[in-house]
């Protein structure tokens, strides 16, 4: 990420830039190019604007609506859950597994479970590449490192479709859907305007992910929106349990001010971290930034598959899913449930198998699956009874699906412990529907005796329960901490000795050294609700034709607290961002002063940029995307 050639992709994107100048002297200027790709709606459309409501964005204030929804859009599964201002109850739908069928014409066709029967029970593989499917969708924002609104991403035949497009047919499903069930609940109509739309994200996903889930969201017509980080909510709703026994009393109760554990949010995708102090009133501090990977149960499905077609054949396998795709659906399914199912005392892990996966394993390999075994290192952890097309596995050969998974969990906890020692954290939290997993927590539990791991009961709903809880808290209800550094590029007086020569530019006459990084909040730092995070500089703008042209500069992040040039590989700063202000109706003055600030929200940052003089504040926005 951080290498040569990235390192001069930087450099030659930047030199585009004039850079701002400091009130203390450094000279900078503004880039004043306005353009923008072609992305079907206006500049900064969907963009969040600092203090104000963008387009039909209807307040989203806690208890603005009358009833709160929650969407968990898992990498696995998804659920939601809702709950009316003045009910008790959260209501939480069935979970389904995450997958979208279109129709040939790029049109919806159905959403989960209905989705993959459909796709799976088409007659061929000619039919099944007629339509468009995706799986696990979700992870795509994850794996996909660098991608835009244009981003295309490839269907389970490789055909590709902007990513935008079929999540927002995904958010428009699941609106349809969930506005039908809450109009069969009650008498009078329900919209969409009367729903605060809280939707979850997993706490490693990157600023651009966000946007692009917020985006989503707003163009499928969610007019109220926010994002939630899924272990929050989970730490959420867990803390509102008794979880605590008292056993002189024989009583239970709620975990105490001051309390401080960590959630471990363990999805189908991701493994997401993050570690609390109870404050009072429900408030919750993060004691270290939430982590996370991708170590979730996926991965385990993955390696038993690799693990069949290193036994049945790879092309027996592919023929099997293009020419029989319903049997290959229910060997999907098959995988899942021993997954589920295994624990560290099973002996052995049984699989029975359809005879035309048999057959066309012989017909690859060109010998019997008992002769296959005999001959593969798997020969003493594997056995095949012919009459039966049954395999068993031992339980040290399924061991091994589990342990990159198993040991990144561990691995992330160790880390989490070493750097929070002083807090002396005695509790871990499992949640999620991995966390299910006899065989994890076992395996999690020995790996630290000291320490009592509770699962929480119900884990899977414990994100959305914990979701609709936190659209009706105060925004300010969790302290968190930074995961990067942010901060804007200029350029500062070139002192010898001290700057490298390799960033000596001379500017209006002067030796300046280009691409300084000017830091407003380090990775790590405490962070509050709307806090705010200011730069002061100016402009000169003498041209009358670039009077009435937008202008706009660059944001920069690195995960190092003190990064200290944007364009040094060893700092690892990247361009993240660009923050866009629009003239005033009269156009600019001939030299302009800015406060452009920074404000922190729940999932995502904002951006105000004033005309220091007047404080007249500008139409701005922050793109990350």
């Amino acid at each position: 990420m951080f290498g040569v050639e990235n390192l001069r992709r930087n450099i030659n994107r930047i030199r585009q830039y004039f850079h701002h100048r400091d009130d203390s002297s450094d000279d900078q200027s503004i880039d004043c190019d306005s353009s923008d790709e072609d992305t079907g709606q206006p500049q900064g459309a969907g963009i969040r604007f600092a203090g104000e409501v963008v387009g039909k964005i209807l307040d989203n204030s806690p208890g603005s609506a009358p009833v709160t929804v929650a969407i968990d859009l898992g990498t696995t599964y998804f659920g939601w859950a809702y709950r009316f201002r003045d009910e008790e109850t959260i209501i939480c739908s069935n979970r389904e597994p995450t997958c979208l069928l279109l129709n040939p014409d790029k049109t919806f066709s159905a959403l989960g479970k209905k989705a993959m029967d459909t796709f799976y029970s088409l007659d061929s593989s000619a039919e099944q590449k007629k339509y468009f499917f995706y799986s696990q969708f979700k992870m795509r924002l994850y794996d996909t490192k660098k991608f835009s609104r244009n981003t295309k991403l490839k269907d389970e035949n490789n055909k590709k479709l902007k990513a935008m497009r079929f999540f927002v047919i995904s958010f428009e499903a699941l609106k349809d859907e969930i506005l039908l069930k809450l109009n069969q609940s009650k008498a009078g109509e329900i919209t969409t305007n009367d729903v605060l739309w809280m939707i979850t994200i997993p706490a490693i996903w990157t600023d651009e992910a966000r946007q692009f889930m917020s985006e989503a969201a707003r163009k499928a017509g969610l007019t109220r929106t926010r994002l939630v980080l899924e272990p929050e909510a989970a730490a959420l709703c867990v803390i509102r349990q008794r979880l605590e026994f008292d056993g002189q009393s024989g009583t239970t109760a709620r975990f105490q001010v001051g309390m401080k554990y960590i959630v471990a949010d363990l999805g189908g995708g991701t493994v997401d971290m993050c570690v609390h102090e109870i404050l009072k009133g429900d408030h919750l501090r993060e004691l270290y930034r939430a982590t996370g990977d991708y170590a979730g149960g996926t991965t385990v499905n993955d390696k038993f598959l690799e693990f069949l077609k290193n036994l049945l054949g790879k092309m027996a396998l592919s023929k099997l899913k293009k020419t029989h795709p319903y049997i290959y659906y229910k060997l999907l399914n098959s995988v899942e449930k021993r997954k589920c199912s295994f624990t560290r005392d099973t002996q052995e892990t049984t699989m029975h198998f359809n005879p035309e996966l048999v057959k066309l394993s012989q017909e690859e390999m060109g010998k019997s699956l008992e002769e296959k075994i005999s001959e593969s290192e798997f020969k003493d952890t594997v056995s095949y009874t012919k009459q039966q097309y049954c395999m068993k596995i031992k339980n040290s050969e399924v061991r091994k699906f589990f342990d990159t998974s198993v040991n990144t969990i561990i691995s992330s906890l160790k880390d989490i412990l070493g750097k929070c020692q002083a807090d002396n954290i005695s509790t871990v939290l499992l949640v999620g529907g991995y966390s299910e997993s006899p065989y994890v927590r076992g395996e999690i539990e020995t790996s630290f005796p000291n320490l009592k791991i509770i699962s929480v009961e119900d884990g899977r709903q414990a994100v959305v329960k914990g979701t609709v809880l936190m659209g009706e808290k105060p925004r300010d209800i969790i302290e968190r901490r930074a995961r990067f550094t942010y901060g804007f590029v200029y350029r500062n007086a070139f002192i010898e000795g001290k700057h490298p020569e390799k960033f000596k530019v001379y500017w209006e006459g002067e030796a300046k050294c280009n691409g300084v990084f000017y830091k407003l909040i380090e990775a790590g730092q405490i962070l509050h609700y709307n806090q705010q995070f200011s730069r002061n500089s100016y402009q000169e703008q003498r041209l009358q034709g670039n009077k009435h042209v937008a202008c706009s500069i660059s944001l920069w992040r690195s995960p190092l607290p003190n990064p200290t040039y944007c364009y040094d590989e060893a700092d690892q700063c990247e361009q993240v961002a660009t923050i866009t202000a629009k003239p005033p109706p009269e156009g600019w003055p001939d030299r302009v002063n800015f406060t452009n600030t920074l404000i922190v929200g729940e999932t995502e940052l904002t951006v105000k940029t004033l005309i220091k003089e007047t404080s007249q504040e500008l139409e701005s926005t922050i793109d990350f995307l």
